[in-house]
């Protein structure tokens, strides 16, 4: 059984960060960008982005002259409900249209002077209908245990961008598709940050992005893309 590489993990989400009133960041979460129907898409999770925040991406470093960021705006957030349970009921997933062309990079800085190298984080090409094969193995990328640090007179958000892979498929629960992790949970803190970002195959497509876990259970729960095409859909088509 193969598993995702781990540049392609690596290079598989994107930053989100939180600005305050001060436009310094205070919070962080990942997301999916994605390229359908002609579309670019940001797809992340609304427990992290609902909270009416201002979040932006987070582009790249410019060396002396700070980071770049793309601000997101209103975002689009779901609920749902069912004739027999018609109580609306928030869906843990969130999306907006990026101008196309919006890049975002992984890169290695020596502040404030040098970009060491850098390569942009992978556009997804996805049809929205790809499914989990229980045979293959899944991982997914992000940055945690977030920090602000004070460096040549400005402020930055650090953490470790952690790769974790391995992962198999168990079953599906409603919308979520529930994966098993190859370890022993080592506590929520140490995804939270992830939380938004693509989990994805062995062909580097993703086919959920992490909503949540169960250190109990050694589990990570992934909202299904396939699950909500048909709001995304809806969004290019009625705009």
């Amino acid at each position: 059984m193969s598993t995702p590489g781990q540049m392609s993990l690596f290079l598989s989400s994107a930053p989100l960060v939180r600005l305050g009133e001060d436009s310094l960041p205070n919070g962080i979460a990942s997301a999916c960008l994605v390229d359908y129907r002609d579309k670019r898409i940001l797809l992340t999770v609304s427990h992290a982005t609902g909270d009416q925040g201002n979040w932006a991406l987070q582009l790249r470093y410019v060396p002396q002259k700070g980071t770049q960021l793309r601000q997101l705006g209103a975002m689009n957030f779901l609920a749902k409900a069912t004739l027999s349970s018609p109580k609306l009921k928030d869906v843990d997933f969130s999306y907006v249209e990026l101008p196309q062309g919006t890049v975002a990079y992984r890169q290695e800085i020596e502040a404030p002077t040098k970009v060491r190298a850098e390569a942009p984080i992978t556009v997804h090409a996805v049809s929205l209908t790809e499914m989990p094969d229980p045979k293959d193995r899944f991982g997914f990328c992000g940055m945690v245990l977030p920090a602000q640090e004070e460096h040549f007179g400005q402020t930055y958000l650090s953490g470790e961008i952690r790769i974790y892979e391995g992962l198999s498929f168990l079953r599906f629960s409603g919308d979520y598709i529930v994966f098993k992790l190859p370890f022993k949970h080592p506590g929520h803190k140490y995804f939270k940050g992830c939380s938004g970002a693509p989990i994805i195959n062995s062909d580097g497509v993703p086919v959920a992005l992490v909503c949540e876990g169960s250190e109990e259970e050694d589990e990570i729960l992934g909202i299904s893309l396939a699950a909500y095409k048909v709001a995304i859909d809806i969004m290019i088509d009625f705009g």
